[in-house]
């Protein structure tokens, strides 16, 4: 195994420590890491950071979700395991997984969901034992707190819902209409929940939950496991994903609910460039983003209260963290997708590690949720696990300083390219990846070219500024073109494996 920082590690314990991923969908590193350090606007993750190790240099392997739950729960970058728009947005079965890595090694495995893709269709329930995932009709009617998920099938007539991309063919369907019309007008859906949750007499936020079946669930699963046997479970949480309520969801004045009311959120309008959302949408959307955290803060603790109640809080590998960001026009770019800018590439990352005194920061070095299946691996006894440049989360705070980290995006799918004007497909078709190492970043894209950053652990995600040439910054340059090339070379080479018309139903995309 790696050198391991002599601080972090088990306490003594009857058997291997229990493994919780909790995914907060679409939170970028910058406002989490404001909220979460503030008792007033967290309180709970306030507290829960005391006891973790933070990784402030975190980055997502991909602009969505699907390569990134892949990169997650494989240990490999969307040009290895081949998960993404430009192969075909199913994980390939020979690809091997965490879930069923740990599976064979004795756990018990869940995954718990309420982001749709994360389920057979798409190949990223693979190794779990129980697999329970939401549909549209827990995101966007949250008020009916439907106490079993919905699980549709992504192939069926939920496909594009969402709207973003038109996707499926021929007339929609009523399901869809309706959908599409609540995504672009959030104040009639917001005005839906918080009206339905006063006549169900629902308790106060409520509207805020998306899949409030997850923690009832998550806690009755847990107690059907004998205590002998380790668990190892996957929890997804989407209120930070797009289209936003009026504050989440949560509670607002009447001046504010107004604000929110005179407010547009149309990602199609914005992908055909027809739409760009003014001031007031902006704000909105903005603070609806923000205020996710509130609900964010609610639901681990709930996670974290069940592990408690049943005896396995002391011996759990908790990690907490995203499958990518969120913009708001940084760049000229809305929420994520065809980016691998700094709003959807930074995410928050903290490990909490059973019986381990070693917490705090540890900014030194550029990790990648690649390493989290490795860091697992480590601790089940297996040295290796994925990329072979994949680095346990710890290993010592200067370990691997070294080491350059990717992102990669993939522009759009291939039933997807002729619906979108022309212009506008120059703008978001595109394979581009971005490598870290040191404080420079650079994004390879199109016809080769690079483009150089400079870039820190610290302060709010913007544009970063260019940075000059030099041997340091070329190198990482360099590191991005290899990468580029490569992600092109296997996407060549790899027949195409996955209909996009069919495995994509809509959080967004």
């Amino acid at each position: 195994m790696n050198d391991v920082d002599p601080s972090v590690g088990r306490s003594d314990s009857s058997g291997p420590p229990n493994v919780v991923i909790v995914v907060m969908d679409c939170m970028r590193s910058d406002v989490f890491d404001a909220a979460s350090s503030s008792g007033t606007a967290a309180p709970f993750l306030c507290s829960l950071r005391n006891e973790v190790l933070r990784f402030s240099r975190a980055v997502a392997p991909s602009s969505w979700t699907i390569p990134s739950h892949a990169s997650l729960f494989t240990g490999l970058y969307p040009w290895d395991h081949g998960a993404h728009f430009k192969s075909g947005a199913t994980l390939p079965p020979d690809v091997e997984t965490l879930g069923e890595f740990l599976g064979r090694s004795g756990y018990a495995t869940a995954s718990f969901s309420a982001n749709g893709y994360v389920q057979p269709a798409t190949g990223l329930s693979r190794g779990f034992e129980e697999v329970l995932w939401a549909g549209d009709r827990e995101f966007f009617f949250r008020f009916l707190a439907d106490p079993e998920p919905s699980r549709p099938d992504l192939g069926g007539p939920g496909a594009a819902v969402m709207g973003i991309l038109p996707g499926a063919k021929g007339p929609p369907t009523l399901e869809t209409a309706i959908v599409r019309a609540l995504s672009r007008f959030p104040p009639l859906w917001d005005a839906v929940n918080r009206v339905g949750a006063r006549v169900r007499g629902a308790r106060e936020g409520s509207a805020a939950r998306v899949a409030s079946w997850i923690e009832p669930r998550f806690a009755s699963w847990l107690g059907r496991q004998p205590s002998s046997r380790p668990v190892f479970a996957f929890v997804n949480l989407i209120e930070a994903h797009d289209p936003y309520l009026a504050g989440a969801g949560l509670p607002v004045g009447l001046g504010r609910w107004l604000g929110f009311a005179r407010s547009t959120q149309n990602i199609l309008g914005w992908t055909l460039g027809r739409w760009t959302p003014g001031p007031n949408d902006l704000a909105q959307v903005r603070d609806g983003f923000a205020r996710s955290i509130a609900t964010f803060d609610a639901r681990v603790r709930e996670l974290v209260e069940a592990l408690e109640r049943h005896g396995r809080w002391e011996n759990t590998l908790f990690v907490l963290t995203s499958d990518h960001g969120q913009a708001f026009l940084e760049n000229d770019t809305l929420y994520h997708r065809f980016r691998v800018d700094e709003p959807i590439t930074r995410i928050p990352l903290w490990v909490r590690v059973p019986g381990s005194s070693a917490r705090g920061e540890r900014g030194d070095r550029w990790v990648s949720l690649i390493d989290v299946p490795r860091t697992v691996a480590s601790m089940v006894g297996r040295d290796t696990f994925g990329d072979h440049g994949a680095r346990s989360l710890l290993d010592g705070p200067n370990e691997g300083t070294d080491r350059a980290v990717y992102s990669m995006t993939d522009g759009l799918g291939k039933e997807q390219v002729g619906e979108i004007p022309l212009g506008r497909r120059e703008f978001l078709d595109r394979l581009e990846v971005a490598a870290y190492r040191g404080e420079f970043k650079a994004i390879a894209g199109p016809s080769r070219s690079v483009r150089l950053f400079g870039v820190s652990g610290q302060g709010p995600l913007g544009v970063p500024p260019s940075a000059p040439h030099g041997a340091e910054a070329d190198a990482v340059g360099q590191l991005s073109l290899d990468a580029l090339d490569l992600a092109a070379a296997r996407i060549a080479s790899q027949p195409y494996h996955g209909s996009v018309k069919q495995r994509l139903a809509g959080w967004g995309y």
